[in-house]
């Protein structure tokens, strides 16, 4: 929904405002009666009774099978209001154009944690007393090995409010030069549960001589230390008007953690961005621009929404042993690590880019325009989240001389222990982008054609906000080309009518005259790509031991594409040398094309014809280079793709 409203203030003087209002439901639940455990005769109960589908089956997981998941288990409640009011006031005066503004904006969106309160089951016949040596035959029975359950879906109310300002300035010094200037403030607040029921990870709050022991096989000694170490809860705890929203929310477990994180785990910020650009027309066919611009980012709410399911406001309980007719009658297990946790830096600060650049651009005969530019950025304080809880090489090697049978859990060698993995939001990498790009298009007779081209580099120490580098501790030992760094990328389009016969009568003119034909050719080189191997801390990348990396064009094949001897796998105490992005892999060419006419068959009555191919030349566009040492198909390609295409349509038009 939308409310505008423009007001003139007089003949130089404007104001514009606008309410808008966006509301949005994302809903995924189960249909029929399939969902349901009465439905084919399943009795057993659940250990929490209650849930939006308490009658749901469970996930379950048969050693050697395919994992299944419950119909109701995906359940997914979203509910978006996004509600805002702008204010735009302009005012001409003499060689100036003001322009200045607000805007408001408040978020709410609602959603579930998508936890497991319809139950996980685990049929294996690994150390299960009460196994048939048979895990389909213990699935029939009912004799799971684990079963695992979470007392009820979690719900965050999501929130945050935003307020900016702005102002700017146009204004014409010559008659051939003109200036912007301006800036653009902003307060920002980070997302947040309404009702706090939500905790994160603060390294600098994690005492270890509070940690709990954790046993070789990666279980917990209890009773042996806090197992909520590290935990801080945000916004003071639940408040008092959010209990019934909030099951468990005062538990003995819950207070246990402190409530001194800030509502979104890091702090409001208040942001100021300039602007600023110029154009000059040096004579009737010349202009020349050039600007720079710095602007602001939020993170998005996956920050908080990842958490709901996070300890202590989410309850849950495992057994194992057990029968499916009682599960809560099964033995409880040793107490296990926080399963993957997603964190966020109490320093995050929101991310940010310069833009800036400068361009030419030319008028020339026969209706050809021509422009060339500089273009290029540079992203501070972007997010990437690394796994801050990773082991040493060293860890990784001791567990490695251990016999399989015996191999001892990592989560046994982890620096904070109660936790396995820990994915943290960090806003610490950089990145930049310089390109030259290139463009020309003619706009005037029967041919229409357009032409650009790019010549960049994109370079960064991380490609995106979730991306776990592989050194989560040392940045810049992950810096080098993005993976979405394209150095050439070549786009031509054209729309040609075609002249011949177009001045035919009767019903050759028909047939033959009014063709048109389209298309779309696009060259552009390959994703940078880094040799990786396989090592006792995971695939990493390999060691660069001299020599050419690419192979010349008469040298190059599907079967060997790059110099895999330049290469060998890193040893196991040390990250390789490497570089990230070493290697160029294989580009892309595509000709797509278009033929069409339309036949008038009577005044009212049009037929529309077109003929369509894309990829035209058959071109073997090659994907998957295999780029890891230990890789069967080291250095050849795996797939090539799309094949050409061809379709004919007819459209009729009355």
């Amino acid at each position: 929904m939308q409310l505008a409203h423009t007001m003139l203030l007089g003949p130089t003087r404007v104001n514009e405002a606008k309410l808008n209002v966006l509301s949005m439901r994302d809903n995924i639940t189960p249909t029929g009666d399939g969902w349901k455990r009465s439905t084919f005769g399943f009795a057993y109960p659940q250990i929490y009774p209650g849930g939006e589908y308490p009658d749901g089956i469970p996930n379950v997981q048969v050693n050697g099978m395919t994992y299944w998941k419950g119909p109701a288990s995906g359940a997914f409640f979203s509910g978006y209001t996004d509600i805002s009011f702008m204010n735009n006031f302009t005012w001409v005066h003499g060689r100036h154009t003001t322009k200045a503004g607000v805007m408001l904006i408040r978020m709410r969106k609602d959603q579930n944690g998508k936890s497991m309160y319809n139950g996980q089951v685990e049929f294996n016949n690994k150390a299960n007393p009460n196994t048939t040596g048979v895990p389909i035959a213990d699935a029939l029975l009912g004799n799971f090995l684990t079963y695992s359950e979470a007392a009820q879906d979690p719900v965050g109310f999501l929130r945050y409010t935003q307020a900016e300002a702005y102002v700017s300035d146009s204004w014409k010094l010559l008659r051939r030069l003109s200036v912007e200037y301006g800036a653009r403030c902003y307060w920002m607040q980070p997302a947040y549960a309404q009702a706090n029921n939500i905790t994160n990870f603060d390294p600098r709050l994690y005492d270890p001589s509070k940690a709990v022991k954790v046993n070789q096989d990666g279980t917990i000694v209890p009773n042996s230390g806090n197992f909520f170490n590290g935990l801080v809860r945000a916004g003071g705890g639940v408040p008092a008007g959010e209990m019934a929203r909030v099951p468990g929310g005062n538990t003995a477990a819950v207070l246990s953690v402190p409530a001194t994180a800030p509502r979104g785990f890091y702090q409001p910020a208040h942001l100021l961005a300039p602007r600023f650009g110029f154009a000059w027309a040096p004579s009737d066919r010349t202009t020349m621009r050039g600007g720079f611009g710095l602007y602001f980012n939020r993170p998005e709410t996956s920050l908080i929404s990842p958490v709901l399911n996070s300890p202590p406001y989410a309850q849950s309980i495992q057994v194992q042993f057990g029968n499916l007719a009682n599960p809560a009658g099964g033995s409880a297990p040793a107490p296990s690590p926080v399963d993957t946790s997603q964190a966020s830096d109490p320093h995050l600060k929101n991310s940010y880019t310069m833009n800036f650049s400068f361009s030419v651009q030319r008028e020339l005969p026969r209706g050809v325009f021509a422009e060339l530019a500089y273009v290029g950025n540079v992203g501070r304080h972007l997010l990437r989240q690394p796994d801050i809880n990773q082991p040493t090489f060293v860890d990784y090697l001791i567990i490695a001389g251990y016999a399989s049978s015996a191999r001892p859990s990592v989560n046994a060698f982890r620096r904070y222990k109660g936790f396995s993995v820990i994915t943290m939001r960090l806003s610490d990498s950089t990145s930049n982008y310089n390109s030259l790009q290139a463009y020309m298009t003619k706009r005037k007779g029967d041919l229409l054609m357009t032409a650009s081209y790019t010549w960049a580099k994109a370079l960064a120490d991380t490609s995106k906000n979730s991306e776990d580098p592989e050194d989560p501790f040392n940045r810049h030992f992950n810096y080098g080309p993005a993976t979405f760094d394209r150095r050439h990328v070549l786009v031509t389009t054209f729309n040609y009518r075609i002249p011949a016969f177009r001045n035919l009568r009767g019903v050759g003119g028909g047939v033959l005259g009014g063709w048109e034909a389209s298309g779309v050719v696009r060259a552009q080189s390959g994703q940078m790509l880094s040799i990786t191997c396989d090592s006792v801390a995971g695939v990493r990348r390999a060691d660069y031991i001299g020599g050419p990396v690419q192979l010349p064009s008469d040298k190059r094949s599907v079967d060997h594409w790059f110099n895999t001897a330049a290469f060998v796998a890193a040893p196991d105490i040390r990250r390789g040398t490497s570089g990230v992005g070493i290697l160029s892999g294989p580009g892309l060419y595509t000709w797509d094309t278009s033929l069409r006419k339309q036949f008038r068959v009577t005044e009212r009555l049009r037929l529309r014809f077109q003929g369509d191919m894309t990829n035209a030349m058959n071109h073997a566009n090659f994907r998957n280079l295999a780029a890891k040492t230990s890789s069967k198909t080291y250095g050849q390609m795996a797939q090539a793709g799309p094949a050409r295409n061809i379709q004919f349509g007819l459209k009729a038009m009355f």
